[in-house]
This record gives structure tokens, sequence and C-alpha cells, in this order.
């Protein structure tokens, strides 16, 4: 039985996790679910794993229903025997009928003894399955080592790349290639290019979401890898395209960003981040819950939020990532002359793929296909940049700027 029960609880608990995945993905997936019309195709796709569960399932309970009836025949077999030749040894006056009770009262005893035991197989098994994955992961190690600097310095918001090149595992070709750039304390700077060209993936190697596969990034002097990982993450504050909101007061998400925050610094926030308009025409304006992941606010809303987070955090370096894709003109270019205003000391690293987002940075920063094609204004890449003019007349059109 424990050769066939543990492997079979192994592939149980394997089952379980399958079938989680596919609700996790089908509740936070429900509108494209419904929009796309594959109700059905999820239907069966989760009854496929669901019938897969229930096999392994019923196999794991005929077992061990199986198991209770075999040592109940066993135990009543062995009392029966008992009986039987104690009948004759007792007729022949070898034993006393007292010896034959005892025999059948101890024999009893150790067979039920071993029926607990049976029952208590099943939880060991499962037990030992499950311990088995929570060892492993017990037992892994991060890929990111914590380095042992506390991020004191001199220097404050300054960011350089020295010969960046940074792979995913398991990728045919790297993501960034050679990059190297200086960002200087107080500068606004964009990241530019084509889907896929590698935005996203520079801004996430400043607070060292990954390390790099080949040279350095640095922030106010020091390597990164240098850092622990909480003092360099409380000098980057960053709003994702993806607003990630709590089901708590609007209020409370904000401070988020800086716990123990007070009302005034959370209004002040919101207010640089364009949504204290908003928050107010609420019912209970800041106290005013978010519904579950955020759906009882617009994709603009929830951006301006986030943006609010991340701004009340007052960290050094403040990374945009796309995080105003949802917003109006107006609104975007509001938003960005109040943090010119109120945070003209904090670094700002912008990646957007609108021209009129990043007109106004100091620097552009151009990639494509990983590699750094161009740095400058506006004016310099118009003038002498193919990526950003191409980019340029896509959304603006061949005419000049009004």
């Amino acid at each position: 039985m424990s050769v066939e029960g543990q492997p079979l609880f192994s592939k149980l608990q394997g089952h379980l996790d399958a079938i989680n995945a596919i609700m996790q993905e089908d509740i936070s997936g429900i509108r494209i679910i419904k929009a796309c019309v594959r109700e059905a195709y999820e239907k069966a796709r989760f009854g496929k794993a669901n019938d897969a569960l229930v096999r392994t399932q019923l196999r794991v309970l005929v077992i061990f229903a199986f198991m209770n009836p075999a040592v109940n025949a066993l135990m009543y077999g062995v009392v029966a025997v008992i009986l039987y030749t104690g009948f004759f040894q007792a007729a022949s006056g070898s034993v006393t009928p007292g010896d034959v009770m005892a025999a059948v009262t101890y024999t009893t005893q150790l067979l039920n003894g071993v029926l607990m035991l049976v029952m208590l197989f099943q939880n060991i098994s499962r037990g030992l399955a499950s311990w088995k994955r929570v060892k492993e992961l017990l037992n892994s190690t991060p890929e990111l080592a914590d380095g042992s600097f506390d991020g004191d310095t001199k220097r404050r918001g300054e960011i350089e790349f020295r010969d960046v090149s940074f792979t995913y595992p398991g990728a045919a070709r790297p993501v960034l290639e050679h990059i190297d750039l200086t960002i200087r304390q107080g500068e606004t700077v964009a990241v530019m290019g084509a889907t896929g060209c590698g935005k996203t993936t520079l801004a996430n190697l400043i607070p060292r979401f990954y390390d790099v596969t080949e040279g350095a990034v640095l922030v106010d002097g020091v390597d990164v890898r240098e850092y622990r990982q909480r003092a360099l993450r409380e000098k980057v504050a960053i709003a994702l395209q993806k607003a990630e909101l709590f089901t708590v007061p609007i209020g409370e998400n904000i401070a988020w960003g800086k716990p123990g925050a007070s009302a005034e610094e959370i209004a002040s926030a919101a207010e640089a981040a364009q949504a204290d308009g908003f928050i107010r025409s609420t019912p209970e304006g800041y106290d005013t819950v978010v519904a579950e992941r955020g759906m009882s606010l617009s994709g603009g809303q929830k951006q301006r939020l986030s943006i609010a987070r991340a701004v009340l955090k007052r960290a050094e370096i403040l990374i945009l990532d796309d995080a105003t894709s949802a917003l109006d003109l107006k609104t975007e270019a509001d938003l960005y002359r109040a943090l010119e205003e109120k945070h003209p000391g904090t670094t700002k690293i912008i990646v957007a793929q609108r021209i009129a987002s990043v007109r106004r940075a100091d620097r552009i920063v151009v990639l494509e296909n990983g590699r750094l094609a161009a740095v400058g204004t506006h004016e310099e890449l118009l003038a002498g940049c193919k990526v950003y003019q191409d980019i340029y007349h896509s959304q603006m059109g061949e005419g000049e700027i009004a």
C-alpha cells in the first residue's frame, strides 16, 4: 500500500495545483473570456483538469476503502482459526478454554492496532507528499543574493548603466545589449522604442528585480548587487501600467507608499498625481473603499492612485513604467508639470509609447532591438534619429509640431 499510496498523493497534489491555476486564470481573465465568448472552452478545460483530479482521488479512496475491510476480514479469519483449533485442543485437554479466549483477545487487540496504523497511514502518506513539495520550496536558494551595503550615500538619485546586457532565463537572445547610459540627479529621462525593445526590462534593472547578465547597474555610484535589497528599493518608487489596488479605503491604498503618512501628505500626493479631484467626488472621499481589484474605478483613476502612491514615497528615483497610458493628454501634462514643481530633485524615468508623453523630458533614450539607438532631446532626436522619426511620424503625421 505504501508503494501505491504515496506516489498517488504526489500526483493528487499536482492535479490540485492545475485546478487552482485554471481557477485563478479564469477569475482574473473573466472579462476577456466573456468578450471572446470562450466560456465553453474554459468550462471544458476546467472539466478536463477536474476529471483527472477525480480519477486520482477515486484511486486513492478505493485503495484505503479496501484496506479497512481487508484488515477486518484478516482479523476475523484469524479469530475463527484460533477458535476452531482451540476447540479441538480444549476437547483433548491440552489447553483450557481460558487460554483460547486469551489468545482471541490478544490477537484482536493486535489486529485492531494494525487497523489503526492503516488508518493513520493515509494521513502519513498525504503528509509526506505535501512535505516533499514544501521542502523543495524551503531548500530553494533565491537567485538574487542580498548585498551588505545599507544605502547611505552622498549622491542622491544618480543612475549609471555600464555596458549592461541582459538575457531572460531560457531565452534564445538578449533583451538588452551593451547599454551605456548615465542619468543625473533630478533629471527627467524618457525611454522609448518599439514593443519588445527592452524598455521595461531596462527600468526593472534599477530596483534589481533582475540581475544583469553582463556589465553593472549603479545607483548613487554603488553597484545594485552590493545593496541590501530593502535599502536599494527604499531609494526607488515605481508606478506600473497595471495598477495594483487593494480592497481598502483609497487613502490607505495611497499610503502603501509611505506607512503612517498623514492625511495632508496623502492629499498632497493625490494632488500631484491629478487624483484629488475624483477622490473628493466619491461618496466618502479618501475613506471610500476600493472594490476588489479596483473594479469600482476606471483605468485612468487606478493609474493615478498608483502614481500617487509612488509620489508619496518621496524616493530619490521615480519610475513611471507606462503608468500614464490611460490618461488623456491634458491630465498627463498636468501630472508631469506638478511632478516638476513639487519634486524637482527627484530623478524621473518615464517609460512611454506616446511622443506627447516624452517630448518635454530632459533627455529621451531610444532603444532598438535591445540596443541604445540614440539619446537626446526631442528636437535633437527628431532631427537625427531615424527610429524616433518613424515613431513621431506614425503618431503625429508628417507635419511639424504645433
